[in-house]
């Protein structure tokens, strides 16, 4: 099993690379042996490392030319000596009943750190050749494939915490009322949008030069970059739609069988649910946004792809824009570039 450490520790992001101070705490070689290169440094978030046996290691961010020994891509054993794995605090819970979604499916985040670690020159697929390492991250047949299954992954989450509100949305009876309906409506643009976009991907895919066939890469990042916003959204809908009712629930299901169990299961009912059901349902709608797991989900989804502002500019930077414009101008008489009018961007 494998897993990615990409990001740079979060120690002073005013400074950069060439600041020495922060250089020495990226991760860098220091050294090379004829067995491979020592490297010291960190690197996080590195999701279930705790059951992986590597870790692919390489700079999220582009490594200026001057800065050689940051520039690497790595395949990493967990158990080389000098390789420390500092976890996060656990979020798994023993109690499926009340957090349905915490006792299954946590799964581990940590920080790498490499006190000079000599890494084999057998797991080095990169070193010292920064446009290198930058045309492996920006890899379009690699990215095209991953980041299409990101999007799989935030479609299926984006139906469940639907599935959850209307849900919620039927138990209490809000569902009858035009405002809850708008916010419920949200929910399925939002489920579409990204099933749209997806399908989209898949109908314009296209074969690269090994004859991989490859997503249409513009399409799965627009739905990346909506999933950093539509999925914190979908949230606010679902804590809207119960509101205090989700904070308003016995500790533990068996009270609604103690001494007070016919006021529990009178007070505790829904409209179209028993008592138990409706608490069970709410527990859930909890765990998927109230609890630790919840709340780690909902941040991972809005950085998961990196900062939403510089995915938005990129996608700009990297998409052409004459279709865009060339009518623009035409329809202004401008057709002739070189001698009429301002040139077109490329």
């Amino acid at each position: 099993m494998m897993t990615t450490a990409l990001l740079d520790p979060q120690i002073d992001r005013s400074r950069g690379l060439d600041d020495p101070d922060l250089a020495d705490s990226v991760l860098r070689v220091v050294k090379e042996t004829r067995e491979g290169i020592v490297v010291r440094g960190a690197k996080m978030i590195a999701t279930a490392a705790p059951y992986c046996h590597d870790f692919l290691i390489f700079p999220f961010h582009r490594v200026g030319e001057g800065q050689r020994h940051h520039a690497h891509a790595l395949i990493v054993p967990a158990n080389l000596p000098g390789l420390h794995i500092v976890c996060r605090e656990s979020f798994a819970k023993e109690q499926a009943d009340h957090y349905p979604l915490s006792a299954r499916y946590d799964e581990m985040d940590a920080v790498l750190f490499f006190d000079d670690v000599l890494v084999p020159w057998e797991r080095v697929l990169l070193y010292g050749d920064p446009e290198a390492v930058w045309k492996f991250r920006t890899n379009r047949t690699a990215n095209a494939l991953a980041f299409h299954q990101t999007v799989v992954r935030q479609l299926a989450k984006m139906e469940f915490v639907a599935g959850v509100a209307f849900a919620v949305a039927e138990a209490i009876g809000v569902h009858r009322f035009l405002h809850v309906q708008e916010k419920l409506g949200e929910l399925i643009t939002q489920v579409e949008t990204v099933k749209a976009l997806l399908v989209a991907s898949e109908a314009g895919a296209e074969r690269d030069g090994t004859g991989t066939m490859l997503p249409a890469l513009a399409l799965i990042e627009t739905a990346r970059i909506l999933g950093t916003k539509l999925y914190p959204r979908a949230l606010e809908i679902l804590q809207q739609i119960g509101a205090g009712g989700f904070i308003q629930v016995p500790s533990t299901l068996e009270d609604l069988w103690g001494p007070i169990a016919e006021l529990a299961q009178r007070y505790f009912a829904g409209a179209s649910v028993g008592a138990e059901e409706k608490v069970r349902l709410f527990k859930l709608a909890w765990d998927v946004f109230g609890s630790e797991l919840g709340s780690r989900h909902e941040l991972y989804e809005r950085y998961y792809a990196g900062d939403p502002v510089r995915a938005s500019a990129a996608l700009y930077l990297e998409t052409d824009k004459r279709p865009y414009v060339q009518p623009v101008w035409e329809l202004l008489g401008v057709r002739d570039r070189t001698g009429r009018g301002p040139d077109l961007p490329d």
